[in-house]
This record gives structure tokens, C-alpha cells and sequence, in this order.
């Protein structure tokens, strides 16, 4: 009996032992985090991800802090895509049109390599050739600029349908503008033609090269380029410049910025610069 009951205890014991071990490790272990997933991407890391085909643009992390008829989706180059149209009052921004607000790219901001992959669409009858439209901005709370800005400027010369897409990014405390010189004779062609357009940034820091694509080709690549953010990362803005967000200033207080009237589809972000192949990959198969 005293056997027995020895036995039981030792059973009692070893059960109790397993169930802490258990619980110690759901607490050293945690679940996978809420990272959007993409199933199809080509090689390297992928950081953030937004496919835009479904309500509240994939994710209850996503915001529009002003959500109005502003917003909507549209066909996109797969799936469903996010249409901005930002309603412009006396040729000045307008604060009531809706733009998309993520808190954070996840880790994204923390990479010194990278890439930066998304897909635009917009028609000529939607140029702005009064101000300059933000596409798509990593904010920092220091930096006017933010971390990385992409807007479209206004554009009076040239083909109609050109583009002048320019970029901004930070090197540091200080501002890299090596990519915002795309205008006259380096505009973008065809970009106003209501057809979905693909757009690639890559940057390999150990090289210090930044590539720049568009549809999946090489548009301009430059070296001994230094690119790197302030540390004051903040939130991941779509469709506006991060006064939108009254980040480091009010968009009302700046009368030459205005939201994208376009669409946008399918953004990544990765923290590698992709190659050449992986890029061609994504526009060939409508990622």
C-alpha cells in the first residue's frame, strides 16, 4: 500500500512538473505576431505586407481618421485595390478626405537594407498640376520630411500623361534627396494613363546601391548613396504626407500638399534589398 501510494506520488509529482514546464514555455514561446502574410512572395523577408481586398484594408491596425465617401475600393491590378479622393477646396488641401494610417510597419524600420514595393493607378483626368499629392510616407516624429516620402508633384510640362514621382528618405539627421529628381527630360512617361503601374525601390546598404524600377524594370540606379532612418520612426501613412496626421505639423498649415487621387494596391516592404529577378517576379505575376 505504502508503495503504492509512493508510486501515486511520484506520478503526481512528475505530471505537476510537466504542466509547469508547459506553461513556462507559452510564456518564453509566444504565438506568431500579427504580421500580414504573403503566401507568394519571392525570396527575402517581408516585413509588412497590404493586399487591400477586403474591408478596413486587411487589418484592424489600419485607420482612416477620416472616413468618408473619400475612400472606396476598386479593381485592382489583383483582387481589390484602395482609391483615394481627396476633395481639394479652393486649391488648397482639404483635411475631410481620408487617408490610411498604420501605427507601425512592424519591424520594417529597423532594417538597413530594404525594399519598397507597391502599385499605383491614375487616370490624367485626376492630375494635380497645383500640388504635390503624398503617396506613401514612413513618419518620424523629428523630421518634417519623415523617414521616407513618396508624392507626386506637379508636372506642367512634357508628355501629358508624365509623372513627376519623387522620394524622399532620411541618412541619418540629415536628408537624402538623390531620388526626387525626376522631372523634364527624367519624368516618368505614361503614368497617367489609368493602367495599374508597378513601382520598386531597393536599397543594399553594404554597396550603398539604390535601385529605382518601374513595371519591373531598372529606371535609374545610383551608388554611393547613404540611406537610413532617424530612429523617431512612427506611423506608416498611405495617401497622404505625415501632416496629414499632424505628426510634426498640420496638413492645413501647408497649402501645397494634397492627398493622392489614385488608386494604390499590394505594398511590401521587406528588409533585403531584392534582386533584379525577384522584382521582374512580382510584375509578372501581378504581386
Amino acid at each position: 500500500m505504502r508503495n503504492t501510494k509512493s508510486l501515486l506520488t511520484v506520478i503526481v509529482s512528475v505530471f505537476a512538473s510537466m504542466m509547469l514546464i508547459l506553461a513556462c514555455n507559452k510564456i518564453v514561446h509566444p504565438g506568431l505576431g500579427t504580421y500580414p502574410k504573403d503566401a507568394s512572395s519571392p525570396s527575402g523577408p517581408l516585413n509588412f505586407y497590404a493586399a487591400f481586398d477586403g474591408i478596413l484594408a486587411d487589418s484592424i491596425r489600419a485607420t482612416f481618421p477620416n472616413v468618408d465617401s473619400a475612400t472606396t475600393f476598386t479593381q485592382g491590378i489583383s483582387g481589390q485595390a484602395l482609391q483615394f479622393n481627396p476633395v481639394v477646396v479652393n486649391g488648397g488641401p482639404d483635411n475631410a478626405f481620408s487617408y490610411l494610417v498604420y501605427p507601425t510597419p512592424n519591424n520594417w524600420g529597423s532594417a538597413t537594407s530594404f525594399t519598397v514595393n507597391f502599385w499605383m493607378m491614375i487616370p490624367l483626368s485626376k492630375k494635380d498640376n497645383v500640388n504635390a499629392d503624398g503617396l506613401l510616407t514612413y513618419a518620424s516624429t523629428s523630421s518634417f520630411w519623415g523617414n521616407m516620402t513618396w508624392y507626386v508633384d506637379h508636372s506642367t510640362g512634357g508628355p501629358s500623361d508624365s509623372m513627376d514621382l519623387k522620394v524622399h528618405f532620411m541618412n541619418g539627421s540629415s536628408d537624402n534627396w538623390d531620388f526626387a529628381g525626376y522631372t523634364g527630360a527624367n519624368r516618368w512617361p505614361h503614368m497617367y494613363d489609368g493602367n495599374w503601374h508597378m513601382v520598386t525601390f531597393t536599397y543594399d546598404a553594404s554597396s550603398q546601391t539604390a535601385t529605382l524600377y518601374r513595371d519591373g524594370v531598372q529606371f535609374d540606379q545610383k551608388t554611393n548613396e547613404s540611406i537610413a532612418w532617424d530612429g523617431n520612426g512612427s506611423n506608416l501613412i498611405v495617401g497622404g504626407f505625415e501632416q496629414a496626421n499632424n505628426i510634426t505639423d498640420n496638413y492645413a498649415d501647408n497649402g501645397w500638399m494634397s492627398g493622392f487621387p489614385g488608386a494604390v494596391d499590394h505594398i511590401r516592404l521587406y528588409s533585403v534589398a531584392l534582386g533584379a529577378s525577384d522584382v521582374s517576379a512580382l510584375f509578372a505575376n501581378k504581386q
